[in-house]
């Protein structure tokens, strides 16, 4: 059973009143269904976001973001030709590649996304376009902007990285790097956050950790004896010094460790000239 409304208007009494009141009669409008927006970190989560380059920003720790979340980003749109396709890598960083290429006003269509599984949806185009999923390495360029456990383009062997892209954890870098930078709850509140200081054991596990990593400076790769140990440091990857999660430990010899941001204070160190001399980098 269906009925229509009256014309408002066209009763003298109603347009009287309009009058006085001084109402103005509004254009014709239809109505339009309002659908509730896909939150961001649904999208991200779901197959990712086409943006184009200039869209990503930058963290000061160097990873990508997206409307205030980390992200993965890779070219959409894979050309394959008889058959052969060249995957491209997928970045966390701004690396040298991406710089490249936003400098060179390449038009790539990308793909922002945060999967843990290494799985990205991308288009293959020969004939025709067929989207698929497909699984794509990390770039190294990326690893060694952040010095991802001490990966180091000019440091290790192409055996040693390529044996490193394909062990990299997806789910690690996350917990190192949280997604939601704007919705993350801080652990601690201005009254029981600890002090950025070192945790009273230091000494000890640093120590152990050392012993544990085999002496080995995890960026340049260069060895040390036992007796040399005091030339490496370990380096808290998010600055917190009272964070000693294997994952945010990192070894460094003290060159390599002078290297990173707001560090140049150790280059004062009576034991880097030392080194320097020793271990010319």
């Amino acid at each position: 059973m269906s009925f229509k409304l009256p014309d408002f208007l066209t009763w003298p009494s109603l347009d009287i009143l309009r009058h006085k009141m001084g109402a103005p009669l509004t254009d014709n409008f239809v109505l339009v269904p309002v659908y509730s927006e896909i939150s961001i970190m649904e999208q991200l989560n779901t197959g990712g976001v086409e943006i184009d380059l200039d869209e990503i920003s930058v963290h000061e720790d160097g990873t990508l973001l997206y409307r205030g979340y980390r992200g993965l980003l890779h070219i959409r749109d894979i050309s394959s030709i008889s058959g052969e396709a060249r995957m491209p890598k997928f970045h966390l960083a701004y690396c040298q590649t991406l710089e490249k290429m936003q400098k060179n006003s390449r038009f790539d269509r990308y793909v922002v996304a945060q999967t843990t599984s290494g799985e990205f949806k991308v288009n293959m185009i020969d004939r025709e376009v067929v989207s698929q999923t497909v699984r794509l390495n990390v770039c190294q360029h990326c690893l060694d902007k952040i010095r991802w456990k001490g990966f180091s383009m000019s440091g290790i062997s192409r055996l040693e990285r390529q044996n490193r892209v394909e062990g990299f954890s997806l789910p690690e870098f996350f917990e190192v790097y949280p997604r939601d930078l704007i919705g993350k709850k801080p652990l601690y509140t201005s009254t029981s956050a600890p002090l950025n200081d070192y945790s009273q054991n230091w000494a000890e596990l640093s120590k152990a950790l050392r012993h544990k990593r085999g002496y080995q400076c995890e960026s340049c790769r260069e060895s040390f004896n036992q007796a040399d140990s005091r030339y490496l440091h370990v380096h808290h990857r998010n600055g917190l010094k009272h964070d000693n999660r294997d994952s945010n430990l990192e070894v460094l010899c003290i060159a390599c460790h002078a290297k990173q941001p707001q560090h140049g204070h150790i280059k004062a160190h009576p034991d880097y000239k030392v080194f320097m001399t020793r271990y010319p980098h």
